[in-house]
């Protein structure tokens, strides 16, 4: 379960009393064993060895500790030694020292010799990754809390502590603190052995009162312990429980995870919008008039618009409300490339006359800036903010039980009709050995707290691209491979040949035309055996970034029980976004070829007509552009050259460069063009490309000509504001009224003016 139920609760309660009671029902055992064992001719001997050696046997047995905690010998046994041979001052000091020096030092051999291999290999796993980040943020008090309670095995914790991220500061002060109400009880229980044997050999002396405080002590002592333990075991429970509730909210247990780390402030106020930890599902009943599974962009549009429209609806989220959109997509990805703009911009400031030399780039406050973005963002897709709204949100898996009704947890919802909206994740391509040497996705990338020397890119599509710019321009070495032979393949040529020379010129190193071998872990990274060109190489990187394609998240649907179809691309639907069930529709990634998401906000606009309205709108109809926002941008909207020569339609060409374009001189921005097609013999636009800074707000203007049918002459007819980027568009447009103008039209005005 996501959430931990009061039953769970009450069973750790339960556990954790039955381990109090146990360690108490040990240390009476032990008590009792003191009168019946020749624990007098054991600890006689021990008494003569280290008696002998005079001042120095405390200091001996001190060392003899620090050896024991590296060897992880029980430390408990040496405890009651150093009460039953020194008893009870000396014995406190000595133990205080060796166990705190020894717990430090196999703190360290464990830090030393086995953290690196251990987050080499599951680092990334959803618990570890957790605990780590937990433990590095609120070390102290977790360790203090671990080592006043001695529930948990000391020795084991030494080493287990060395694999996290705790600063050794924070370990050293916790541990020295932490261990001393338990090592207390312990080295009073071994004085308490030596009165007794003592008293067993009648060489114990006289004086009541003494023994009198003595046995007060003791028994203070262990009742006092005792609940030191079940205090510290709550406060464990107390502390840990906001971390275990905002892992579980970042951690499925579906087939698709999404991780959120580190668990700081931002990311914290993140999933409490988007995941609220102690979240009840409102109670189902009755039939809505629209269930929608997938909290993404697409299904928020559907499920908050349904709402002001008065209908009832359900929202079925899995995972984090937002979808890829707010946690791993848009949202970080333009943060992080809005910081390596400005790492751009002061590289180029000498141009402008500037001295604005780059002293630095702190890629952590890079990083961080990024999720306080996202963090702010977040409010606009909370769970509360669409309760407010009338929607009923539920958070689990929603799965199909039959084809009028969904099943999330024990709840199931009826629905006149449904919309399934639960997007699309990366792709996991199975090269050989890249699972064992683990790999980055967007899904993951925006988890890094520090940048990795040298970075693999898997793939030049649209997000390959525009994390690596981005990570050359933050200080990383990059390198992108592609198994074409240009990156952006599917933009116009000339767009992306702009863009491979930008990317040359601020150093990626470009691998195309690549085919991948195998992956295999180096001795200083990770390392990649290539193909390219005909020649076999091998690189070696500290860390792979994959961005190969999404795949739709259709697994944990039960979509055959709802009578739903699929192919390979997803959810089947028709012109009307209906799937083989006609009461049930899909908008978005999960069902789309163009995985945007203003795709998915449109499809959602045109289900609600459809569905509650009997509308027949046609995904058809849209015309829908798209921005590869890369430095210089990348846009395009509605057919490309070859496109229409495919299907036969002869179109004519207008293009202007932006160095003609005087604002874009100004702005030092020439690289790129306006390119727009137009249906040979009309005005039409059927499609454009623009490449440059700002394309993708330029493009906007093109794709509002075609919505409302207006052509080039209109558009040529509109007056810019002088000097915009913008006028490229006027620009090609006049070109298109000059083209208008044939050699026979022309001696026609000669012959008019003369």
């Amino acid at each position: 379960m996501l959430f931990s139920s009061s039953q769970g609760s009450q069973t750790d309660t339960a556990t954790g009393n039955r381990r109090i009671w146990l360690t108490a029902v040990v240390v009476i055992a032990l008590l009792i064993s003191l009168w019946f064992l020749p624990i007098k001719t054991y600890l006689s001997n021990a008494l003569s060895v280290v008696a002998d050696l005079g001042p120095a046997g405390p200091a001996a047995l001190a060392i003899f500790y620090i050896g024991a905690a590296v060897f992880m010998v029980p430390g408990s046994i040496l405890t009651l030694g150093a009460g039953f041979l020194f008893g009870i001052p000396i014995g406190i000091l000595t133990v205080w020292v060796g166990a705190t020096l020894g717990a430090c030092a196999a703190f360290l051999v464990g830090r030393t010799v086995a953290r690196a291999w251990v987050k080499a290999r599951i680092g990334a796993h959803p618990r570890f990754a957790a605990v780590d980040e937990a433990v590095a943020r609120e070390g102290l008090k977790i360790v203090l809390l671990l080592r006043l309670s001695p529930l948990f095995p000391y020795n084991l914790l030494n080493y287990a502590l060395g694999l996290t991220r705790i600063s050794f500061r924070d370990y050293a002060v916790a541990t020295a603190l932490g261990m001393i109400p338990v090592m207390l009880m312990y080295v009073y229980l071994g004085a308490a052995a030596r009165s007794l044997t003592d008293i067993a050999s009648g060489t114990a002396a006289a004086g009541g009162p003494g023994r009198v405080l003595f046995w007060v002590g003791l028994i203070t002592t262990v009742v006092a312990t005792t609940l030191v333990t079940g205090i510290a075991r709550r406060a464990l429970h107390s502390a840990a429980h906001p971390i275990e509730s905002s892992a579980k909210a970042s951690v499925l247990t579906m087939p698709h995870q999404v991780i959120i780390s580190p668990l700081d402030e931002a990311n914290q106020r993140l999933l409490a919008n988007v995941r609220p930890a102690g979240w009840s599902n409102p109670k189902a009943g009755g039939t809505y008039n629209l269930v929608v599974i997938g909290a993404g962009s697409g299904g928020l549009v559907t499920a908050a618009g349904a709402a002001g429209l008065g209908a009832r609806v359900a929202l079925i989220e899995r995972d984090l409300l937002g979808g890829d959109c707010l946690n791993v997509g848009c949202v970080p990805s333009k943060s992080l490339l809005a910081a390596s703009r400005v790492v751009a911009a002061t590289r180029k400031a000498a141009d402008f006359g500037i001295d604005a030399s780059l002293q630095g780039i702190r890629f952590s406050d890079v990083m961080e800036r990024m999720r306080r973005v996202r963090a702010d963002l977040s409010r606009n897709d909370s769970a509360r903010r669409f309760r407010d709204l009338g929607v009923d949100v539920f958070l689990g898996n929603g799965s199909f039980a039959d084809s009028k009704s969904i099943r999330v947890g024990e709840d199931i919802l009826t629905f006149e009709k449904a919309v399934i909206a639960t997007g699309a994740r990366a792709a996991q391509p199975d090269y050989p050995g890249l699972a064992e040497v683990g790999y980055l996705t967007n899904e993951s990338v925006f988890n890094l707290t520090s940048a990795p020397k040298r970075l693999a890119v898997i793939g030049a599509g649209p997000i390959g691209c525009e994390l690596a710019q981005a990570f050359q321009r933050l200080g990383m070495q990059v390198v992108l491979i592609h198994k074409h032979t240009r990156i952006l393949e599917r933009e116009d040529p000339e767009a992306a040949a702009i863009v491979q020379g930008r990317f040359e010129r601020e150093g990626v190193q470009l691998l195309l035309g690549a085919s991948i071998r195998e992956f295999s872990r180096a001795e200083d990274g990770k390392s990649i055996a290539l193909n390219v060109g005909g020649k076999d190489f091998t690189l070696t990187v500290d860390e792979i970034l994959v961005g190969v394609g999404r795949r739709p998240n259709i697994e944990s649907l039960n979509l055959a029980e709802a009578g739903v179809s699929t192919t390979r691309g997803g959810v089947m639907v028709d012109d009307f976004l209906r799937t083989t069930n006609p009461d049930v529709y899909a908008v978005g990634d999960v069902c789309m070829n163009l995985k945007f998401t203003h795709a998915a906000d449109a499809t959602a606009r045109l289900v609600l007509r459809n569905a509650l309205f009997y509308g027949r709108g046609r995904v058809s109809a849209l015309q829908i552009p798209w921005c590869t926002y890369t430095d210089p941008e990348i846009a395009h909207i509605g057919l490309y050259e070859e496109d229409a020569e495919e299907r036969n339609i002869p179109l004519e060409t207008f293009k202007r460069d932006f160095k003609d374009v005087d604002r874009a001189v100004t702005d030092g921005e020439e690289d790129g063009f306006v390119k727009i097609h137009v249906k040979r013999g009309s005005d039409q636009i059927i499609g454009a490309t623009i490449v440059g800074a700002h394309a993708g707000d330029l493009i906007s203007q093109v794709s509002l000509a075609m919505s409302a049918g207006v052509g080039l002459k209109k558009i040529a007819n509109a007056i810019y504001p002088y000097p915009t980027r913008s006028d490229a568009i006027r620009l090609a447009a006049n070109a298109y009224n000059a083209s208008r103008l044939s050699p026979r039209m022309k001696r026609l005005l000669s012959w008019w003016f003369a």
